[in-house]
């Protein structure tokens, strides 16, 4: 994290983005933010994706590091992407999600 804002609105910002991971749906993101750190992570606890986030006053850019287990992303790999790209993503993962109970 750089640029002087505090851990608590790192996380918020980063919340804003990733609502869901937009590999899997799933809630469980851990969000690691540390001061001085050139950059903060996204880590999906379900298919275990990691993204780098670049911050400074806001988030710059987001960058997939690691696909998830099932190789999604993979095409993703190592590119600096808008952060309102993922955001999108987490809400297409959300709103095309079957029901597992209906036919």
């Amino acid at each position: 994290m750089q640029g002087g804002i505090t851990n608590r609105d790192v996380k918020l910002q980063i919340a804003k983005y990733f609502p869901w991971c937009p590999f899997c749906c799933s809630e469980k993101l851990e969000i690691d933010v540390e001061p001085d750190r050139a950059h903060d992570y996204i880590i999906c606890d379900n298919c275990e994706a990691k993204w780098e986030v670049k911050i400074k006053e806001k988030i710059r850019s987001i960058k997939l590091v690691s696909a998830s287990v099932g190789w999604k992303g993979k095409e993703l790999l190592e590119k600096e992407i808008e952060p309102k790209f993922w955001q999108n993503k987490a809400w297409l993962c959300i709103l095309t999600r079957r029901n597992p109970h209906k036919s």
